[in-house]
């Protein structure tokens, strides 16, 4: 096969890999909390790992095939009940795990050499090897180097004494038989995605790679050479290429007599725990074979193009109505414009199940933190409780890319910066176990995602001084600012309030790559805090970056699209509502004893408008996150659906406009961005106030 096709396949399973790594690290991280691992999940975490070595053989990555091997065995051993499960071996898994993460990676990137693999795997292979052979790890013990899977003599001897038995054919991709093979050297035993050979018939192991559902038949009424494989998965010595001796047709009937025998000798107690845990087990497998069964996996720029195509009909559609409005022939016209309405009907349905596509649910973001915060608090030494809720509220999977790094980043720092240990929480009154916790929700249109920790605050005159010292206030602004105001300049580059430089944090560069990114997603970042008591940081984004429902404005001759979900209210104000501030240049919209602040559009574009004077205008209080601003417009006209196109990879960006889209008659809408608007209103009431101080 090309290397082509390999790459190919290579990525298939380096997706399928982040699922299966991730439900392995939950499993063991309840095993952890709970201090248990129950039959389930004992079945659960043999199922991934064996997924994981079986996949990984299958597109050659020999190496991490060889390492994972020896963790199935150890989980292996721990389902079957060879071995009983001691807490100190959740450490040694969760190690497991990261070395084929690290594995995983480096093989694919062709950087992975035997050297390196010895190196990485040595130390935890011993012991690995010892809780496979019922012995407890000692770290007092040498250290060997052992890259090579252990074999048992009386495998060693079956394989010699039987060749015929062998599994050291050829696995490939497409399936050669080599008569007198009985190799068991890992480099010449490629596993292919293709070998009629692969048979499942253990329950427990029902997901051996991608196309597993076409692997399941029966061995037994063919009476060939798939028999011999029927219990590799259950043999608990053997080796990954181990030859299985000739099975009886009737020895699966013997060992369900068997359990069946040994299950009437437990109690009636054990029985019923068993009866449940087995079919809570058949519960668990049934719907993991729906779900693959009823799930594709799809590119979201396959998506995104028919985002699109979707976006040039609803175009076309405006264009038809309104040529259509040139038809002389009034029954003719109403009865085309009734059809047209029908397809718009048709065309906003399509949409929506398309945006109901690109939606997933958050649960997909929180799966990647708790492994996250129990290794850093263990490194920190600080005990942590990490609460995540609206798993099931959906987001934009485009959205979720330019995310998930801010979201790491902010709870990395409350782990390092945020929550104090556990000497100093006692000391100051608190629970030894600090908290972070992240929720999610929607309201109004929009994404509200709030993190919170119950640690240490962050000192704002602290943040401010670093802040004055990197040169991003001055004094004045040092001496007006609000506590909260210099608690937000932790969103500076280069601002840091660690006392020395970790791994983990104290470079200052996250916290302002976490509001760039954010505000990238057309989103707004908030920070509460509080000395001693905690720090909240609430984010505010759209649902989605592909379609939104707009309003026209019109300033003067230029027509805007403003997006419905950032619209507080529109008034037509009268003149005991405006309030002038400074020399008059400042508006001030009092609006239920609320002071706004009002935006002129066309001076912020440099236009010219229909009125100049407000009350003879329209005044369109809009927000973003906490913050409202009152845009002044000439009129505003119709709602309708548009579709998002960035400008920002053919021009260069424009403050307070965010992106554009094609009108019903082509020519080109252009989508106001509001925190961009309110971002250029500050920068006006700081110049005001830089000028006022210099006036005085």
């Amino acid at each position: 096969m090309s290397s082509f096709d390999i790459s190919k396949y290579r990525e298939m399973f380096l997706e399928e890999s982040v699922e299966l790594f991730e439900s392995a690290d939950n499993v063991l991280l309840e095993a952890e909390n709970n201090g248990t691992l129950n039959d389930e999940e004992m079945g659960q975490l043999f199922r991934d790992v064996h997924t994981l070595k079986g996949s990984g053989a299958s597109v050659e990555l020999k190496l991490f095939a060889e390492f994972t091997h020896d963790v199935e065995n150890m989980m292996d051993k721990l389902r079957n009940h060879q071995i009983e499960f001691q807490p100190e071996m959740v450490d040694t898994l969760m190690a497991g795990l990261d070395v084929m993460k690290e594995l995983l990676e480096l093989e694919v990137a062709e950087e992975l050499t035997r050297e390196t693999f010895t190196e990485m795997t040595q130390d935890l292979l011993i012991e690995i090897r010892k809780y496979i052979n019922g012995e407890a790890p000692s770290s007092s013990e040498p250290k060997q180097v052992t890259s090579q899977p252990v074999q048992n003599e009386k495998t060693s001897s079956t394989q010699a004494s039987n060749p015929s038995n062998s599994l050291g054919q050829s696995y490939g991709f497409f399936k050669e038989e080599l008569n007198g093979t009985s190799s068991n050297d890992f480099d010449t035993q490629p596993y292919g995605f293709f070998d009629e050979t692969i048979i499942n018939l253990n329950d427990e192991s029902d997901n051996f790679g991608f196309f597993d559902d076409d692997l399941q038949m029966s061995a037994f009424n063919s009476g060939s050479k798939e028999a011999k494989r029927v219990q590799q998965e259950e043999t608990d010595d053997s080796d990954f290429f181990d030859d299985m001796p000739e099975l009886d047709p009737n020895s699966k009937i013997e060992q369900i007599n068997n359990h069946i025998a040994s299950s009437n000798s437990a109690t009636p107690q054990q029985q019923a725990a068993s009866a449940a845990g087995a079919k809570k087990a058949a519960d668990r497998t049934k719907e993991k074979t729906v779900a693959t069964t009823n799930n594709i996996r799809v590119n979201l720029d396959k998506i995104d193009l028919l985002m699109n195509n979707v976006g040039d009909l609803v175009i076309t559609n405006a264009m038809l109505t309104q040529f259509t409005t040139t038809i002389e022939d009034s029954k003719t016209r109403v009865s085309v414009l009734e059809r047209l309405d029908l397809l718009e009907r048709h065309i906003r349905d399509m949409q929506d199940s398309i945006m109901s596509i690109r939606m997933v649910p958050m649960e997909s973001i929180y799966s990647k933190f708790p492994k996250v915060v129990r290794d850093i608090s263990k490194k920190l030494g600080k005990k942590v409780e990490f609460k995540h809720y609206g798993d099931n509220v959906e987001i934009d999977k485009a959205m979720i890319e330019g995310l998930t790094d801010p979201l790491m980043h902010i709870i990395r720092n409350s782990l390092d910066h945020g929550l104090e240990t556990p000497e100093e929480r006692v000391k100051s009154g608190k629970d030894e176990v600090g908290f972070i916790t992240i929720s999610a929700e929607q309201a109004n249109g929009q994404m509200i995602i709030t993190i919170e920790d119950n640690g240490r605050g962050i000192n704002a005159d602290k943040v401010a001084q670093k802040a004055f010292d990197n040169g991003l206030i001055d004094e004045n602004q040092l001496a007006s600012m609000s506590a909260n105001d210099k608690a937000m300049l932790v969103f500076g580059a280069g601002v840091s309030t660690a006392d020395k430089i970790t791994d983990i944090s104290g470079r200052g560069v996250g916290m302002d790559v976490v509001k760039t990114n954010i505000q990238k997603l057309g989103g707004a970042i908030r920070l509460d805090t509080a000395v001693g008591v905690g720090t909240t940081i609430t984010i505010v984004l759209p649902l989605t970056l592909a379609i939104l429902d707009g309003l026209d404005i019109a300033v003067g001759t230029h027509k805007y699209i403003l997006p419905l979900s950032s619209i507080v209210e529109s008034l037509q104000p009268t003149t005991d509502m405006i309030k002038r501030i400074g020399d008059g240049t400042q508006d001030l919209l009092m609006l239920r004893e609320e002071f706004i602040p009002v935006v002129k559009v066309y001076k912020l574009f440099g236009i010219e408008p229909k009125y100049r004077k407000i009350e003879d205008g329209m005044l369109i209080v809009v927000k973003s996150g906490n913050m409202k601003v009152a845009l002044f417009i000439d009129e505003f006209l119709h709602q309708h659906q548009v579709v998002v196109k960035p400008l920002d990879k053919n021009f260069r960006s424009v403050e307070g406009i965010g992106a554009a889209t094609v009108r019903g008659d082509g020519s080109i809408g252009l989508i106001l961005d509001i925190l961009g608007i309110i971002n250029a209103q500050k920068k006006v009431e700081k110049q005001h106030i830089k000028e006022a101080q210099k006036a005085s």
